[in-house]
């Protein structure tokens, strides 16, 4: 009947509003967490108001303001990393440092995950017949505290780093290389009188056949180097513009000084290229 048609319309406008008001509730609550420091009682009472995503929105915005993001932490951010990954020297394997680099400290990584652990993943509107969470707020000496890109023990429960999928962990392997070589050419291939475009392309394809593993893929820049000048002399063999440049006197005398300033002989960097092209045949 056109009534409880009415009444129906009635009570989804009723929840709606109530949706409206806990949302408009929850976004207040994100804003008090914005604050330089946050009280630990106004974060442990705030779970109830708010979802994970809306914490999560939270250390997003504290970190582009260069506030560390965990909330009751009144720590200024210092230099943010620019990348997302990371290469840990310790387990050598491909970290994602998304998350990890909004907070001042690796405690406060591990207690902010902790306390968004907490935090019910019910709808806001569908928490009424819900129990309060008891919050547990963690405290310096609770645990261990890691150090850099360390992963725990598997028995903990301490939240990590996102390791990167193996298959994943190739492809960022060899964009890795990529930019670390390209960091190298771009001060090599000025005196050769080449450009990035000249050899771009050759060396993102003669990069996709290489296979790196943990050990192979950390390099320090002089080492990087050295790698760079090698490939240079293997993309001459498929660029004639990379082998004409690379046949110059000019040129020649060029990467033979670059040689002695990384400590090695013409004659090195020819063994290293000859032992290049036997395994890429």
């Amino acid at each position: 009947t056109a009534e409880e048609e009415a009444r129906r319309r009635e009570v989804v406008k009723e929840k709606l509003r109530e949706k409206f008001e806990l949302e408009k509730r929850a976004l207040k609550v994100v804003e008090r967490l914005l604050e330089d420091s946050v009280a630990e009682d106004f974060l442990s009472d705030c779970a109830k108001f708010i979802t994970p995503a809306n914490y999560k929105d939270a250390i997003e915005e504290r970190s582009i303001a260069k506030l560390c993001g965990y909330p009751i932490c009144p720590n200024k951010l210092g230099k943010i990393p620019t990348q997302q990954y990371k290469i840990s020297t310790k387990t050598n394997k491909v970290y994602d440092i998304t998350e990890r680099k909004c907070f001042c400290s690796n405690f406060c990584y591990k207690a902010s995950k902790e306390f968004e652990l907490q935090i019910s993943k019910t709808p806001l509107w569908l928490r009424q017949h819900e129990s309060p969470p008891e919050i547990k707020l963690m405290k310096k000496g609770d645990g261990y505290v890691l150090s850099s890109l360390t992963v725990q023990d598997k028995g903990t429960k301490d939240p990590v780093l996102p390791l990167i999928d193996s298959n994943a962990q190739h492809l960022i392997q060899k964009r890795i290389a990529v930019e670390k070589l390209t960091i190298c050419l771009k001060s090599i291939v000025g005196p050769l009188r080449l450009t990035m475009s000249d050899v771009s392309t050759d060396l993102n394809r003669l990069v996709r056949t290489f296979r790196f593993t943990n050990t192979n893929i950390i390099h320090k820049t002089p080492e990087w180097t050295l790698i760079a000048v090698v490939l240079l002399h293997l993309l001459s063999e498929v660029s004639p513009v990379v082998r004409k440049a690379v046949e110059t006197q000019a040129s020649v005398e060029y990467l033979n000084t670059l040689m002695q300033e990384l400590g090695l002989q013409e004659q090195d960097l020819l063994n290293l290229v000859r032992l290049f092209k036997t395994q890429t045949h």
